[in-house]
Formats: C-alpha cells, sequence, structure tokens
C-alpha cells in the first residue's frame, strides 16, 4: 500500500457454501471443508476465524489462488435437541466475508413409514395398524424416546421384555401391562362334537373367534390316537377377519369299538380352548344302547354287592334289581345273562315257578367253550330251583367248568357255594380266593366272601400280603371293619418291610372307625417304612404327636412333613426334644425358631432355652445367603442391630426380600427387573410361591414360562413384604454396606444429604448401575453442590472423581460448583471437553479471568474463545481485555468494539489499532472510525511506514473511489506535506482535492493550492475539481475556459467518452464518441471549452473485461458568468449573455472592450520565428 499499488475493484470472493446446516447425532463430532477463490483466479491471503469455539477452522491463515479450509465441529457436551449458532470470518486480501452457520443435535427420534412416532398412544396406534413395524421399533436402540415422559415402572417393564430372545409375544405383554391396549380374547363357536357312523377317515373342521387386536400365536394340540389336526401353528395371520376354522383329520382305522373321546386344545399365552370330540363307527342308537347296558350291568353288580354288606335290605334290593333288568329289556338287552339273573331273582324270593320257567329255555342248550360260565349258573340254579334231581351231582361239572376257565371268579363262587368241601374248611376256600386273586382278578365280590370267612374265624388271618391287603381296604371302604380284626391289621402290619399305599390306606380306614394309640402307632411305622417326609403324612405324625406316643424319629418326620404355612403353636414336647438334638436341615430348623420367635409371649421359657441357638443360627445363615419367611422372622429378631459390618452386609443383602405367590401354573420364574440396575435378577419359582428382592415401589416384576415368553399384567399375583427393611435399613447405615440393592433403596428413598452422600458416591463407582441412573445420581450430588459449596470433603471428592461423567450429566452444574470451590483449572478443563452452554455469565468472567492470569497471557485457542464470548456479552474485567487485545482475531465491527472498549478502559491499544488497521488496508475497508483509530496511534508515536501506507489507502479510498475522507486525515495529509514526507501522489491529489472545497485558506493552505495546482499541470492532471479553483488560479494555466468530463473507474478499464453540443438552436443532438486515456489511477478526463448557452451532452461507456457499462448521461454547461472580469474568454460569454437578454448597448460596450485587447495583444506581443 506504501508503494501506492491500488486495486479500484478487488476481485469478490467466491465461497463454496454459502450457509453451513448440519445436523449431527449426540457425541458426534463432524468435519467439514470450505473452498475459496475468485473468478479471475487470483492470489488470495487473508485470515479466519470463528464466533464459536465449537466450529474450529484449521488453519488461522491461509494463502493461494484456490484454498481449502478445513474445519472441525465438535458436538461434545451437547445434549439431542440443543443447537448453537454463529459464524465464520474471512479477512482477505478481497474483503470482508462472513459464511454462517448452525449446527443441531439431533433427537433421533423414533420414525415409522407413517411417520415420527413420539409417544406410546400413538406407538400403540401403530401396533394396530402393522405389529410387524411396531416389532421393528420396538427393539430398536432408540426406542427409549418414546418412553419419555412414562413412568419409571413402565421403564423398568420395557427393559424386562426386551431381555434377549424377544418376541412378538413380549410386545404384546408391554401394550398390555403399559395399558395401551387389551388382551385378545377366544371363544369357540361350539365346544364339542359328536360323530357317528364313521367309517371312513374324514376330515373336519371348528370355529375359533377372537376380539380384540393384536399378536396371536396359539398352538394346536390333539388328545386321542385317532384325531390328527392339519396345522399345529396358527397366527394372527391366519384369521379371516376375526375368525378361524380348525382343521383336523379323523382317522377311522384307530377307531375302537363304541365311543372314541377325544380332545382338541388351542394353546395361547393367556387361555386354552378345549374342543371335544366324540367319534363311533355305530349309529348313534346302537352306541346309546351299548353305554345304557355297561351303565346298568354295573349298577346290576353294585346293587347285589349293597345287599351282601348290608347296606340294602332283601327288599330293596330285588326291586332295584328289578327295576335294572327291565331297563335293560326294555332298551333290547334281554341276554342270557340277566335271564339268569332274573331266575336267580325269581328264587331268592321264592318264585320257584317263575324261576324253572326261565331256565326251562336253556333247557335243551348245548353250551360251547364260550358259555362256560353260562353254563355253571344254569346248572347252580337249576339245582336251586328243584329242575335237577337231588342225586344228579353238579359240583364235577362246576369243577370241570372251572379247571377250563381258572380265572373265572364266577366259576369258583358257585363251586365254593356248591362244594360241601369248601365249605367245610374255610381255610381251603380262602387258599383259592387267593389263588384267584393271584391269577389277577380283583372283584369286589372275592373280597368280600373272604372278610366274611375271616371275620367268623380270626385265626384264618396268619399274615397280610396282597390279598389280605385289598381285603381290608375293600372292608374299611365298606365299613365293614371290627375292633378286633382291626388290631389284627395294625399287629400284622409290624412284620411288612416295604411301605404299601394300599395297607396304608387300610390302616387309616381301622383307625378313623376305631381310633386306637396301637392303630395309629402302626400307621405312623408303616409310613416311615416308605417315604416318611412326604407332607401327605403330617397330619399321622402330627396326631401321634399329640397323642405322646414314642416312635423313633417321629418328632423329625413331623417337622419334615409339616408345611411351614402352619402358623399354630408347635407342641410343647417337639420343642422340648429340638432343643437338644436338633438334626434337622435348614428350612425346618428356621421353621421351629421362628414359631419360637412368634410365640414368645405365650411361651418365654421356650424362647429363652433358644435364644442362644437362634442366635447363632441367624448370623450363620445371613451370610449364607437364606432367605424364606422364617428367615425374615429370625433375622428381624437377632440381627435388628448387627454387631458387626459382616451381618450388616449380609442383611442389607436380605432385607429386601418378598414373598410372592401366584397359582398360574405356566410361571417358572419370577423376573424382577429395576430400571436403575444394570441387569434384571431371576427367582425361581417352586409351587407357586418365589422370594424376590425389590429394592424400589416403580421394579416391574415380569413372569416367565418354560419357553421363555414373559408376562407382566396378565399374571394375578399376591406380594407381602417379608421384613422392616426401613428399620434394618437404618442400623446398617452405620457400617459400610455397600450391596448394590441396599444403595439403590438409600437413593431412591432419600434425598441427598451430607449423611448419606457417602451413598451416592459409592453408588457411582459401583458397575451395577446403569448408566442412566447413574447420571440421574451425578444431577442429584450435583444439586446438592450447588447448594452446599463448603467444606473440604467436597474439595477432595471433586479432585479425584471423574469429572467427564459428572459433565455428561450436567456440565453447568459442575462448572458452577467448581469455581465457586476456586477450582478455575478443573473447570476450565471441564469447559473445553464439554462447552460453555448454560454457565452464568458472571462464572464464565470470573473463569476466564483466573485462567488468564494463570496462563499467564499466553494464547490459547479456547481461552481465546472464552474471553471473546464474554466480551460479546458485554462482561469483561481488564484481564479479558487485555488478553483480548493481544489476541483477538475477527469481524472488523468486533475489532471496532473492543478497541473503543479499551479505549474507555484507558488500557494500551497500540496493538491492537496496529492490527486494526492492517486489516482495514488489508480488506479495503474505508470506514470512518479508521481515522480515529489511526489519531490514536499516531499520539503512541506509531510507525511512519504504517502511518503513510494508510494514510495512501484513505487518500485512494476518497480520491479514486468517493468515500469521504475524516477531517483529521486531512490534517494528516496538509501536516506529511509540509514536513515534506515522502508522499504517494494519491496523497498529494487528495489534499489538493480538500483544499480547494476549503472556503477560505490560510497563507500555507493556499501556497500548497497553488505549488499543487502548478505540479498537476506539469505531470499533465486534469480533474474536474479544478472548475471549483478561483479564476485567478486558473487562467495563468490556460484553464478559466475549461469544462470536465470526468470518470473515475479502474485504471486497467477501456474508457468511450460519447458527446453532443447543443447550440440552442432545436436541432437534433448528433453524438460523437472519443477514446479517452487514463489521467490518473483510473481517472479518465477530456476537456472541452463551453460558452454561453451551449450545453455539452455526455456519457461514458466503460469495458472491463467482459463487461460493459454505460453511466448515467450528464451534461456540461457554463456554470459561473463573471460580469466584472475583462479575459477574452469572459468578454464572449458576457456578450452572448447579454444578446440573449437584448441588450444591445451592452453587447457593443463588451465587443468594443474584447476589440481593444485584441489589438493591444497583437501590438504588444509578436511571435517571431525561430
Amino acid at each position: 500500500m506504501i508503494n501506492g499499488k491500488f486495486e479500484y475493484e478487488v476481485p469478490k470472493l467466491i465461497l463454496s457454501q454459502e450457509r453451513i446446516q448440519i445436523r449431527t447425532s449426540c457425541k458426534k463430532n463432524s468435519q467439514g471443508e470450505i473452498y475459496l477463490g475468485t473468478k479471475e483466479n487470483c492470489k488470495i491471503r487473508g485470515y479466519v476465524s470463528s464466533s464459536h469455539r465449537r466450529v474450529v477452522p484449521e488453519v488461522s491463515q491461509f494463502t493461494g489462488t484456490a484454498v481449502k479450509i478445513s474445519y472441525g465441529i465438535d458436538v461434545e457436551g451437547l445434549l439431542p435437541g440443543e443447537s448453537f449458532q454463529g459464524q465464520l470470518t474471512f479477512l482477505t486480501n478481497v474483503g470482508e466475508y462472513h459464511i454462517p452457520f448452525f449446527v443441531e443435535i439431533e433427537t433421533n427420534p423414533v420414525t415409522s413409514t407413517s411417520g415420527e412416532i413420539s409417544t406410546l398412544e400413538e406407538f400403540a396406534k401403530l401396533a394396530r395398524r402393522d405389529f410387524r413395524e411396531a416389532f421393528r421399533l420396538f427393539t430398536s436402540e432408540n426406542f427409549q424416546q418414546v418412553l419419555r415422559g412414562a413412568t419409571e415402572k413402565t421403564f423398568s417393564l420395557y427393559q424386562g421384555m426386551t431381555h434377549n430372545p424377544v418376541t412378538y409375544q413380549h410386545l404384546e405383554e408391554f401394550l398390555i401391562s403399559a395399558g395401551q391396549k387389551e388382551p385378545v380374547n377366544l371363544t369357540l363357536k361350539n365346544e364339542k362334537v359328536s360323530l357317528y357312523q364313521v367309517r371312513e377317515s374324514r376330515l373336519e373342521s371348528f370355529e375359533i373367534q377372537k376380539s380384540g387386536w393384536g399378536f396371536l400365536r396359539l398352538e394346536v394340540e390333539a388328545r386321542g390316537d385317532f384325531l390328527e389336526v392339519s396345522k399345529h401353528m396358527v397366527r394372527d395371520e391366519d384369521f379371516i377377519g376375526s375368525v378361524y376354522q380348525v382343521e383336523y383329520m379323523i382317522h377311522e382305522s384307530r377307531l375302537r369299538k363304541g365311543r372314541n373321546f377325544g380332545e382338541i386344545l388351542v394353546k395361547g399365552p393367556y387361555q386354552t380352548l378345549v374342543y371335544q370330540v366324540m367319534v363311533s363307527r355305530d349309529k348313534e342308537v346302537q352306541v346309546n344302547i351299548s353305554a345304557l347296558e355297561k351303565q346298568q350291568r354295573v349298577h346290576l353288580f353294585q346293587t347285589y354287592l349293597e345287599l351282601r354288606t348290608r347296606r340294602l335290605d332283601y327288599r330293596q334290593w330285588l326291586s332295584e334289581s328289578r327295576k335294572i333288568l327291565k331297563t335293560l329289556k326294555d332298551a333290547g338287552c334281554d341276554y342270557p345273562d340277566y335271564q339268569m339273573y332274573e331266575a336267580f331273582l325269581c328264587y331268592q324270593n321264592e318264585e320257584i315257578l317263575q324261576a324253572q320257567k326261565i331256565l326251562k329255555q336253556y333247557e335243551n342248550k348245548s353250551f360251547t367253550k364260550k358259555d362256560l360260565e353260562l353254563a355253571g349258573v344254569y346248572l347252580y340254579l337249576c339245582r336251586l330251583t328243584g329242575l335237577l334231581g337231588p342225586k344228579k351231582e353238579i359240583v364235577p361239572k362246576i369243577r370241570s367248568f372251572y379247571n377250563q376257565k381258572a380265572d373265572s371268579f364266577l366259576l369258583l363262587w358257585i363251586l365254593l357255594q356248591a362244594d360241601e368241601e369248601y365249605r367245610l374248611s374255610p381255610s381251603k376256600s380262602l387258599f383259592m380266593l387267593e389263588e384267584q386273586y393271584e391269577r389277577g382278578c380283583r372283584n369286589p365280590l372275592m373280597y368280600l366272601e373272604a372278610w366274611q370267612l375271616v371275620e367268623k374265624d380270626i385265626t384264618l388271618l396268619r399274615r397280610l400280603n396282597g390279598f389280605w391287603i385289598q381285603v381290608f381296604l375293600f372292608a374299611g371302604r365298606r365299613g365293614l371293619l371290627t375292633k378286633e380284626l382291626s388290631m389284627r391289621l395294625a399287629y400284622l402290619s409290624g412284620y411288612l418291610k416295604k411301605f404299601s399305599g394300599s395297607l396304608h390306606m387300610a390302616l387309616t380306614k381301622a383307625y378313623e372307625q376305631f381310633p386306637e394309640d396301637d392303630t395309629l402307632e402302626a400307621v405312623c411305622r408303616h409310613i416311615m417304612k416308605g417315604e416318611p417326609r412326604k407332607s401327605q403324612f403330617f397330619p399321622w405324625f402330627s396326631l401321634a404327636v399329640e397323642r405322646g406316643l414314642r416312635l423313633t424319629r417321629l418328632y423329625e418326620y413331623y417337622m419334615e412333613t409339616m408345611d411351614c404355612s402352619y402358623q399354630r403353636p408347635l407342641p410343647r414336647t417337639l420343642k422340648m426334644y429340638f432343643s437338644y438334638n436338633n438334626n434337622l436341615g435348614d428350612l425346618k430348623r428356621a421353621y421351629i425358631y421362628a414359631n419360637v420367635i412368634q410365640n414368645k409371649a405365650t411361651d418365654p421359657q421356650a424362647y429363652s432355652s433358644y435364644q442362644e441357638t437362634i442366635q447363632r443360627f441367624a448370623k450363620s445363615k445371613i451370610l449364607e445367603g437364606k432367605m424364606n419367611e422364617n428367615y425374615a422372622v429370625i433375622y428381624q429378631e437377632c440381627l435388628s442391630k448387627p454387631c458387626s459390618g459382616q451381618e450388616a452386609e449380609g442383611l442389607a443383602g436380605q432385607m429386601f426380600t418378598h414373598r410372592l405367590y401366584c397359582d398360574d401354573s405356566k410361571v417358572r420364574k419370577v423376573i424382577v427387573r429395576h430400571s436403575q440396575l444394570k441387569n434384571e435378577e431371576a427367582f425361581p419359582c417352586v409351587d407357586g410361591v418365589a422370594y424376590p428382592r425389590i429394592y424400589t415401589k416403580d421394579a416391574a416384576i415380569l413372569f416367565e414360562d418354560d419357553k421363555q415368553r414373559r408376562y407382566a399384567s396378565t399374571v394375578e399375583y399376591n406380594l407381602t413384604r417379608m421384613m422392616d427393611e426401613k428399620e434394618l435399613a437404618l442400623v446398617c447405615r452405620q457400617y459400610e454396606v455397600w450391596k448394590p440393592g441396599f444403595l439403590l433403596y438409600i437413593c431412591e428413598q432419600e434425598s441427598v444429604s451430607k449423611e448419606n452422600l457417602d451413598v451416592c458416591q459409592r453408588l457411582l463407582e459401583s458397575s451395577e448401575f446403569s448408566e442412566a441412573y447413574k447420571i440421574q445420581v451425578r444431577r442429584r450430588l450435583l444439586d446438592y453442590y450447588s447448594q452446599n459449596a463448603q467444606g473440604e470433603d467436597l474439595d477432595d471428592y471433586l479432585k479425584r472423581v471423574d469429572l467427564k461423567k459428572f459433565a455428561r450429566v450436567d456440565k453447568t452444574a459442575l462448572m458452577e460448583v467448581m469455581i465457586s470451590r476456586g477450582m478455575f483449572t478443573k473447570a476450565y478443563e471441564v469447559m473445553c471437553s464439554y462447552g460453555h452452554e448454560g454457565l452464568s455469565l458472571e462464572s464464565m468472567v470470573k473463569l476466564c479471568s483466573r485462567m488468564i492470569l494463570e496462563k499467564d497471557m499466553e494464547e490459547e485457542e479456547e481461552l481465546v474463545a472464552l474471553a471473546a464470548h464474554v466480551f460479546q456479552r458485554g462482561k469483561y474485567d481488564e484481564a479479558i481485555l487485555t488478553y483480548l487485545l493481544y489476541y483477538f482475531v475477527g469481524p472488523m465491527d468486533e475489532f471496532f468494539r473492543l478497541w473503543n472498549c479499551a479505549c474507555d478502559f484507558q488500557t494500551d491499544t497500540y496493538g491492537v489499532e496496529e492490527k486494526i488497521l492492517q486489516f482495514l488496508m488489508l480488506t479495503w475497508d474505508y470506514r470512518r472510525e479508521g481515522a480515529r483509530v489511526l489519531k490514536n496511534y499516531i499520539q503512541q508515536s506509531g510507525k511512519e511506514t504504517l502511518i503513510l501506507a494508510y494514510l495512501n489507502f484513505a487518500s485512494y479510498g476518497f480520491f479514486i473511489k468517493g468515500y469521504s475522507l475524516d477531517p483529521f486525515l486531512e490534517e494528516c495529509l496538509e501536516t506529511a506535506y509540509l514536513r515534506k514526507w515522502k508522499m504517494d501522489m494519491v496523497c498529494k491529489l487528495s489534499l489538493f482535492q480538500c483544499l480547494v472545497s476549503v472556503e477560505t485558506w490560510t497563507d500555507q493552505q493556499e501556497k500548497i493550492v497553488r505549488e499543487l495546482l502548478d505540479m498537476c499541470v506539469h505531470e499533465g492532471y486534469m480533474f474536474r475539481f479544478f472548475e471549483r479553483l478561483p479564476e485567478q488560479m486558473r487562467s495563468p494555466y490556460q484553464l478559466d475556459d475549461k469544462a470536465f468530463a470526468e470518470c473515475r473507474t479502474a485504471q486497467s478499464a477501456k474508457v468511450t467518452l460519447y458527446y453532443a453540443m447543443d447550440h440552442g438552436l432545436g436541432n437534433t443532438l448528433q453524438y460523437k464518441s472519443e477514446p479517452i486515456k487514463d489521467s490518473y489511477q483510473g481517472v479518465f478526463v477530456k476537456t472541452f471549452t463551453l460558452f454561453y448557452g451551449e450545453v455539452l451532452h455526455y456519457y461514458f461507456v466503460i469495458q472491463l473485461k467482459d463487461e460493459q457499462k454505460k453511466t448515467q448521461e450528464r451534461t456540461l454547461t457554463v456554470g459561473h458568468l463573471d460580469m466584472n472580469s475583462q479575459s477574452k474568454y469572459q468578454l464572449l460569454n458576457q456578450m452572448l449573455a447579454a444578446r440573449r437578454l437584448g441588450k444591445n448597448q451592452e453587447i457593443l460596450s463588451k465587443m468594443k472592450n474584447y476589440l481593444r485587447q485584441e489589438h493591444f495583444v497583437k501590438a504588444m506581443y509578436r511571435i517571431e520565428k525561430e
């Protein structure tokens, strides 16, 4: 600039981007590139800066014809939905440019094909419309955004339902449990079907109807060999509307005779439908008759048995039997068997003739081997009714029949009745009966015959075997037992070495009818030979204890068979026994101890004797983690004041146990999901009971079946708290208990305080908790520290804690706390990593000022950005201002604002003034404020070269480009001229033009004007402002008669002047053109001599590279007419003016003067030829 190299029009900077707008995800930093250049491919040099610390250019300076500037965007510490904006500033040798930027952190919404899903209600609508797409979103990573605003319990439910393997059923259950839908309900249109005359295999179906929407997966199972379903798995898409036809095949080849019963089960997650199928090859009537016959036959036998056991009298039996036979006859079942029985009834009722009549129908019948039983009955009845002679012996034939059909009890019974040998020898009869039993006969009539024999002679009963056990069981069920035989049974049972269920039942019947201690003892001893620990035997052991029986291990079996839900006080003898001899397992011991504790008010002596034992037991088992209702009672009693940290640790692990009961048979596990913990906990569900640990009210309780399907609200359950955790938590707090569940309970139950700070801090160190919950705890801690920023403990904690994790939670609160505690370096580190968004302006100023001092004013990018930020927001101190004066680079407006503030602070501004002047010249910025900066700079003895350079720059702007010139700069130019500084021509011309505009010159100024005018004339410079010079100054240079057509543009331009003279005669203007040469630095001037009344019309056409521009048309006229001037030019103008006004005398006067001067000049001056 000092060398006088100027550019009228600098090239326009071409930017590859006019605006930077970026959407990025949280924690994902971005990079970008900007390309700079000019159309003319000029060399560019300059500086780039960012108004925001998060957008960082790779370089601060650049140069080249085509420049690539890379930049990075740091989003660390920003949350989804947050944004920031600013601008990149380019101070270049082709001007100052700005690129605004806007960066937004994506919220990563859950999006379906139909749009964004932001609430559970919207998600439920999507599931109803497209369950598969809903499942895809349900298992996506960002689904949790849909749960924003939902309860912690809903969030826990979601976590539990998305535990692998995740199924459509889990989504269905989630929607149901979240209250977004009802379960799909299934019904059968018909619940059963009966099919007759099935003579070939065929396909059948039945209809299932559903109500509601949602996922449906049904398992179809056929029960019955003859049934086979076509499809074992049915899904919701298989339904047509709300109906599905279940098809099944009936295999005719697999049908048995008569009715075949089967069923088809349709199993869903919430209900099971049973469709009953009855199939028969026969007609419906035939099947019904067959069933009727079977039923009446059994009824007939039972009636006779009732008679024999004296439950029916003879008349009742006779009447009922004949009704049955009539029913059978009416049904077409008048078979020989029933005719024989009718003859037997007639005989019993002494209707001998009628009996004989019936029997005579078979007099000539030939009985085959298949009819041996019928033949035997016939012979027996013939003997009874007298159809056979008294001498005809039937016993041999009956014996022969029996030998041929030895498994027939009916033939044996007839033989026993007919053969005198058996009637006289009961032992032989019993032998035959036992033999029949061994052959597989189980006829109750056989047991009855044996019972009646032994009842008459008890000595026949010498030992117990399977036969006699069944006989006693029959007698017991029929109420036939006697006290004597009952005692005999009890005695003989002791000789058996193995347990027999039938004998046990017989003994129990004997005790029920004759409750003797000997029988009770026999029952208990017999139980002990088998599996005495089964709970079904407890009543017997309990009764034995009450009766005071002395049996080995009676008390042990009493305890082992007892249901632990039994809440009555234990027998005193039992408690005394176990106080000295306790070899029971832990569960039963716990039960006894709990019972003693619960009844200590009514039996203090037992409690006293057990107290030490219970204490030892409690301390041992708490460390083993044992827990149920009884353990809970023991722990609550004995460990309410733990004596050691180890006991407190064990207690903390069990105090949150609950008893959960559900009667849903499909449940195998109970899952407890705390949203605060990383992992869920699974507890086995045995006999409908589980013991889950639940630490918070918002825990989700889930249920899992054997197929790993999970359920929540669709399973009903009962939950009972087993211990008073509030009371126990207080005592455990006295020890360093760090169980995750305990820490969670404390943090959820209590707000952060000085007393539980250690709990919150320890929770953050645990790996058991989810990061989301740790964030919540850190936020609570930060809130607490913000309100209670006192104490050395806080400083120590902040020094050792992982500040990054706290910063991710609430960087603002963390920095506020650290700044308030004077931990500026730590706070600055957090700010550099995560930004200062949200930090109060006062804290930012405090942090910035202190770090500037700690860094000893060394330049640091982050610190410069922070200082600029607080300065832009109107807060700063001397340190910040001084720091910015050293290192700030940015928009020129900010430079001037910074400089003004520095002046107000009376801070040393020399450096920044030098920087401002340089940047003004670099960017061709001609703003008037530059003069003020120059003035200050000069006052501080600034560099002469820079001052002259800026004067050259400002002069060019004023003289060539038409910018206004500050009066101070005019003074500077005048001073420099008078001091004979080496000034560029543009400075002299600017000074000349400025002085021409001055109304009154000093002698010195007039001298300068004359010198500059003389210089211009000699250099050949002509400028339009010469017109404003006094005539006496212009006349010596013959400039008084000149008019100037002037154009200022780029020096390299080609300028053509188009002009036409209007003489006032009304003629059409005829334009002429003439190329104009550059007079100086792009000033193109053409002089004209005009006379009064003439008007010169003109315009310029400027050709600059490929662009052509036409200027606005202008006019030139004789401006000022001096009536007193005596110059020839003015005299001519005076004459022309007088002529227009019709002043003839004045014309003549002026003409005489003109001629006189002309004559005088010719006479006085002669031009001599050389």
